[in-house]
């Protein structure tokens, strides 16, 4: 299978797809109580939010049948936020803040109003208890994220996007993402850094880079990335605002997946992760409910399949 989108349900759609066939799984699911996208059977509008909860560990249990052994799952989440059920929300269609009363999820006791309700946490728990290799809790942090109208908190800048793994041994290739080691500017350069900072600060980081360079940490290829991923947001103009950054995926895909290997998106929305995939050289496969956002994808990705089509008839 390749540049398929199964239209439906995912839990239904997914029954479609080969036992261990996928190499990768990237994707955001729809957050708890944030958002009518005006469909049926959207998730996210659940009663209460320990049946999104469920939902979201019997999509896991069909990941891991569908995943290859050597493949690799991550999941962005975000949180929400208990109210009495009657709070302000968003219609995707007008994007004004308004829910119906009767459609807008409601909290449970075990949550009260105005706190977080912890769901990527209890998600991230849930999976690891249900024999997932927890690799990373990876932040992805947005200098652009969008503003929130509160007074008595934080906003919040962040989300989580978690790393798993089904057994010990998979692929991961982190010489595609590495990035610079710092090394020590001369001249003018180390005149103007020596004006920012006290020459004994720097000489202690000096010392320090010296010592990485001389230890097993350093590759010549570049360091380690870490778990912070500053990535902005940067929406497709046609879709839903919830869109993904390419950037996001992108950086998943070089260091998850080699050329040719196949990746699943059971969110697809707008097709981002088929647009990041197209320029790697790999192949991808979405589900998506919304036949809306389905004509959204395959537009956005009409290009790429078009020009494929095209090389072999040449």
């Amino acid at each position: 299978m390749n540049r398929k989108i199964l239209v439906g349900d995912v839990l239904a759609r997914i029954k479609d797809i080969p036992d261990k066939s996928i190499d990768c799984v990237i994707t955001s699911p729809p957050y708890f109580g944030l958002r009518s996208y005006d469909v049926n059977g959207q998730w996210g509008l659940e009663q209460d939010f320990q049946q999104y909860l469920d939902k979201l560990g019997r999509l896991m249990d069909e990941l891991k049948r569908v995943l290859k052994d050597t493949g690799t799952v991550w999941i962005n989440l975000g949180d929400s936020y208990g109210g009495s059920g009657k709070g302000a929300g968003t219609k995707l269609k007008t994007t004004k803040r308004v829910w119906e009363f009767d459609k807008r999820p409601k909290t449970t006791e075990l949550v009260k109003a105005k706190s977080r309700m912890g769901i990527p946490e209890r998600f991230y728990i849930n999976c690891i208890d249900n024999g997932w290799l927890a690799r990373n809790n990876i932040v992805w942090a947005k200098n652009n994220a969008m503003p929130e109208a509160v007074k008595d908190r934080f906003s919040t800048k962040y989300e989580s996007i978690f790393f798993f793994a089904k057994q010990k041994n998979y692929y991961f290739n982190l010489d595609a993402v590495r990035e610079k080691h710092l090394t020590a500017t001369t001249g003018t350069k180390r005149d103007k850094f020596i004006g920012k900072a006290s020459k004994e600060y720097l000489q202690n980081w000096q010392k320090n880079e010296d010592s990485i360079h001389k230890s097993n940490a350093y590759n010549p290829k570049g360091k380690n990335p870490g778990d912070i991923f500053q990535i902005n947001t940067t929406p497709y103009p046609e879709a839903h605002f919830a869109t993904f950054p390419e950037a996001l995926p992108t950086k998943i895909l070089k260091c998850a997946c080699k050329p040719g290997d196949i990746v699943l998106d059971p969110f697809f929305g707008s097709g981002t992760t088929g647009v990041a995939a197209e320029k790697l050289g790999i192949r991808w496969i979405g589900i998506e409910l919304n036949k809306e956002y389905v004509m959204l994808a395959e537009k956005r990705l009409h290009p790429y399949v078009f020009q494929t089509r095209l090389e072999k008839v040449i």
